[in-house]
C-alpha cells in the first residue's frame, strides 16, 4: 500500500471513531437530569447570578425562573448533589452544603450562622420540557456562593461603593471570608 492509501485508512479510521464517540454527525447528547442540576449548583457557587449576562445562563435551566432573587446571599462550601428519585415526569434531588454564613447585598454585611457550619438540605424538582430536555422547577433560588465567588462579589461591591458605610461593611465583610478559606 502507499502512504497516501494509509493516510487516507487512518483518516476514515478516526472519523469513524469519532462519529461513534459522539453518537454521529449533528448530534449532541441532551444533558442527563443530575447534570442539570449540578451545572445549576456549580454556576450560582461561581457568582454567575451576580454577574451581568450570569443571570441568563441560570434562568436558561429553569422552567419558570422568576424574576432575578434580591434576597440574602449565602456562603457554602462543598455541595453534594443527591441521587434522583423519579416520578412520574419528574426527577427529585436535594442538594447538600454547609453554609458558612450570609451576606446582605445592599449593606454588603456578612453574617455567620450560630453554629458557624450548618449542613443544609434544599430540594429540588425537574421535569422534561418539550424538547425532552430537564428543567429545574420553580424560581430560581437565591445565591449561594463559594467563599472565593464571595470574595470576589464582596470586593467588586467595595469598589463601586460610594457610601461609606457600605466600604466598612464590606471591609469586615472581607477580613470574615478571608478567615472561611
Amino acid at each position: 500500500m502507499s502512504t497516501m492509501h494509509h493516510l487516507l485508512v487512518i483518516r476514515a479510521l478516526v472519523v469513524t471513531g469519532v462519529l461513534v464517540t459522539t453518537g454521529g454527525l449533528g448530534r449532541c447528547q441532551t444533558p442527563s437530569v443530575r447534570e442539570v442540576l449540578s451545572r445549576f449548583c456549580e454556576l450560582d457557587a461561581q457568582g454567575e447570578q451576580l454577574r451581568p449576562g450570569g443571570w441568563k445562563k441560570l434562568a436558561a435551566l429553569f422552567v419558570s425562573p422568576g424574576a432575578p432573587p434580591a434576597g440574602t446571599i449565602t456562603v457554602v462550601r462543598d455541595f453534594v448533589v443527591s441521587r434522583p428519585a423519579f416520578g412520574n415526569s419528574t426527577a427529585q434531588f436535594y442538594v447538600e452544603y454547609i453554609e458558612l454564613g450570609r451576606i446582605d447585598p445592599v449593606k454588603v454585611a456578612f453574617s455567620s450562622p450560630r453554629p458557624s457550619g450548618i449542613k443544609v438540605r434544599a430540594g429540588f424538582e425537574l421535569a422534561k420540557n418539550r424538547a425532552a430536555e430537564w428543567r429545574i422547577l420553580g424560581p430560581v433560588p437565591e445565591p449561594h456562593l463559594t467563599v472565593y465567588a464571595a470574595i470576589r462579589y464582596a470586593t467588586e461591591m467595595r469598589a463601586s461603593a460610594s457610601d461609606i458605610a457600605v466600604r466598612k461593611n464590606a471591609d469586615k465583610t472581607l477580613a470574615a471570608l478571608r478567615r472561611l478559606r
